[in-house]
């Protein structure tokens, strides 16, 4: 089985094929605090804690956009995503679709992201037809939320959803948007996530919330 991706067995030898890929890369981690540095195979990495990312620039941003903080975030999110996406699929020179999609959920968890459980009813086709339904078990947007003792009213893991439709857009060639259906900082059992084609979201998101009973 995988050690970072929980998936159904069918995908069991690609994400284990993505985690040979990736994780040698986080093996080469060296700080440097004479320098201020913190590399990663001799890339240039930073750490900001949780719940500065996920609390407070969310709070400043609501103060500034308002409604509009959470797809500014979403925005940040994707293109970082699929910033990273090119990244690594240059340095590996890895040209396979299904292969290039799955290392994405290596990296959310060797990133410090989350977690991914890919759920059985994904389709990770590249075409129309695209769905990936997907549980962030430990989703540090999440968890930051939770920890201010405060229930939210609406999904929070704009950075990770806009992350995962940003890496997966690059690996297919095709415009992916994600959506949260169901969060733990309002209260739900698991953080929940679907993307699909941006022109089919809406759509496959009412299927699965009718499957489960949303």
């Amino acid at each position: 089985m995988p050690r970072y991706v929980d998936c159904p067995p069918e995908l069991t030898p690609l994400l284990k094929k993505a985690e040979d890929v990736i994780t040698p890369f986080f093996w080469d981690f060296k700080r440097d605090p004479e320098k201020g540095t913190i590399t990663v195979s001799s890339e240039r990495y930073v750490i900001y804690r949780g719940n500065s990312i996920a609390v407070a620039l969310r709070h400043q941003l609501e103060s500034v956009l308002g409604p509009g903080a959470g797809v500014a975030i979403y925005q940040i999110g994707k293109a970082t995503g699929a910033a990273d996406a090119r990244y690594y699929f240059e340095k590996t020179g890895i040209k396979d679709q299904e292969l290039r999609l799955a290392m994405g959920s290596v990296i959310s968890a060797l990133g410090g992201y989350a977690s991914i459980k890919i759920l059985p009813e994904s389709t990770l086709i590249p075409n129309e037809d695209f769905l990936f339904v997907y549980d962030q078990p430990n989703s540090y947007e999440a968890e930051a939320h939770m920890k201010t003792g405060a229930s939210a009213e609406t999904p929070v893991d704009f950075l990770n959803a806009g992350y995962s439709a940003g890496w997966c857009s690059e690996a297919f060639g095709l415009k992916l948007e994600a959506k949260e259906i169901t969060c733990k900082a309002m209260g739900d059992a698991q953080c929940r996530f679907v993307m699909a084609p941006s022109r089919r979201l809406r759509d496959r998101v009412k299927e699965m919330k009718t499957k489960y009973s949303l």
